[in-house]
């Protein structure tokens, strides 16, 4: 079992399901390092989403380990009713009818909740099952759908995903049954919400509304699955705090060719405006089934390592998969590998901030502490965040050392788990700077994580007001006996709140 002390800086995404919906499963996967867990609501239902959420924080809170919760909203995804036997074999050169009616699906009959989309295709329209590997091609309308041609055979089961590709470019992401998961959602306090199927940044516009009437602000995870998302690119960038590249439906839309180059591309606009990754989708599909992962996989994890990509997400590798926890152990022990390897060939954001946008300042700063931290062998870094922005731009720095991440908030503690090689600390809040960094050089003595004597290149600001990030300090471990400041100031405050 990998040690958490030994954990990667690329983050680890886990999706939960009935493999690992156990206490001691969950337990197991945020040992082998698992930064956040995906609670997909294009599966299960509320009650099943509300108790996994609360066995993640329950496991967690015994751990004493920040994890991060993400609600995947499904979006406008079309897909298959219940089937026989929850699975059917579909052979080259059979027919089958795809139909919106209920009922159970057959190997001569699909059903598919798809509201007049299906039943408005003409001959030689393709329809897409299982992330491509399975093709039908349309021949005729039969009543409430179409018959088609099997022209790929395969295994298809229950509520997989049905693909049409360039016939859904009508729909908004934003569904009516998204509304309601996302209203359970923030309910239940989850710290992060994807969006599926992503057209443009008005699809994430309306989303961030939603939250902001229900007072939440969620860290907002665009998927980029559709051909209009990788043309709008630009625009849905600066609409949303971090961005997935979700390769099974994007390869079924712009083909699977250009995934790789289409992959790299979102990875470096994303990281040259500082907003951190996910690279999802048969990472390790192989585990499904097989202990071990194939040399293919692991070179395509390696690589998306190298791409720059913030975090790695595991899909049906954890929620359905016999290996959970070993799919785990191998993403973090290959990213890891390519990390100690190969850290100075790693991207990092070299470009400046639009002209007085709000983060120039603090981007300043924090490409000024990477040097800094370079220059006088500093031992870490040291950044001190209300909202995590500090945070996250110097993260975007890919440092050599060790990135620590200091806030008050429990939101912003959990949301740092999307940000590369950030090491989330929880300190109380402080009304002057120095005393939170007194009880900051505190807690990393008492883990034992950086030695005294040692220097740490702070970055803050000068005030404790959000948003004020304007400084770089070299602080020296022990310096000043940050033990018997932050006492003091924890007394002065009891004392002034007695009053």
């Amino acid at each position: 079992m990998l040690k958490r002390r030994g954990h990667c800086r690329s983050r680890i995404v886990a999706t939960l399901g009935p493999a690992t919906s156990s206490p001691r499963a969950l337990a197991r996967l945020i040992r082998a390092g698992v930064d956040v867990v995906r609670l997909n609501f294009s599966h299960g239902t509320h009650a099943e989403h509300r108790a996994l959420y609360h066995a993640v924080r329950k496991a967690a809170a015994e751990r004493k380990a920040c994890v991060a919760v993400m609600a995947d909203l499904g979006g406008p995804k079309l897909r298959l009713g219940r089937l026989q036997d929850d699975e059917v074999l579909l052979k080259r050169g059979a027919r089958v009818d795809v139909v919106e009616e209920p009922g159970l699906g057959t190997v001569e009959r699909l059903t598919v909740e798809a509201e007049g989309v299906v039943a408005g295709l003409t001959k030689g329209r393709s329809i897409r099952l299982r992330d491509g590997l399975v093709e039908l091609i349309v021949e005729k309308r039969v009543p409430g759908g179409v018959r088609c041609r099997v022209t790929h055979g395969g295994a298809v089961r229950s509520r997989q995903g049905v693909n049409l590709p360039g016939a859904l470019g009508h729909l908004r992401a934003f569904t009516a049954k998204d509304r309601k998961d996302l209203a359970f959602a923030l309910d239940l306090g989850v710290d992060a919400v994807a969006v599926s199927f992503v057209r443009d940044g008005d699809d994430l516009r309306a989303v961030r509304r939603f939250c902001k009437r229900r007072h939440r602000d969620p860290f907002l995870v665009a998927k980029i699955e559709r051909a209009e998302a990788v043309e709008s690119l630009d625009d849905i960038i600066a609409a949303c705090d971090g961005v997935m590249v979700a390769r099974g439906d994007l390869g079924v839309e712009i083909g699977v060719h250009r995934v790789p180059m289409e992959q790299k591309r979102i990875l470096r606009a994303a990281r040259l405006a500082q907003r951190p990754t996910i690279t999802a989708t048969q990472m390790l599909e192989s585990m499904v089934e097989n202990a071990s992962a194939t040399r293919a996989e692991v070179s395509d994890v390696a690589n998306a390592v190298l791409d720059g990509t913030d975090a790695l997400m595991l899909s049906a590798e954890t929620a359905v998969g016999q290996h959970p926890v070993a799919a785990v152990e191998t993403l973090v022990r290959v990213a890891r590998e390519v990390e100690l390897a190969a850290l100075d060939l790693l991207p990092r954001d070299e470009l400046a901030a639009p002209e007085g946008g709000t983060d120039e300042l603090p981007l300043a700063c924090s490409r000024a502490a990477r040097v800094a931290a370079q220059a006088c062998g500093a031992a870490a870094l040291m950044a001190f965040s209300n909202s995590g922005r500090t945070v996250r731009l110097v993260s975007s720095q890919r440092p050599r050392r060790p990135i620590f991440g200091a806030t008050h908030r429990e939101e912003t503690w959990r949301r740092m788990r999307f940000y590369w090689g950030v090491r989330p600390m929880l300190i109380r809040h402080a009304p002057r700077v120095s005393l939170m960094i007194a009880e900051a050089e505190q807690l990393l003595r008492d883990h034992r994580l950086v030695p005294k004597g040692a220097r740490i290149v702070v970055v803050c600001g000068e005030s404790v007001v959000s948003g004020a990030t304007n400084s770089v300090k070299i602080h020296v471990m022990g310096e000043t006996d940050g033990v018997e400041t932050a006492r003091r100031a924890a007394a002065a405050q009891a004392r002034g709140a007695r009053k």
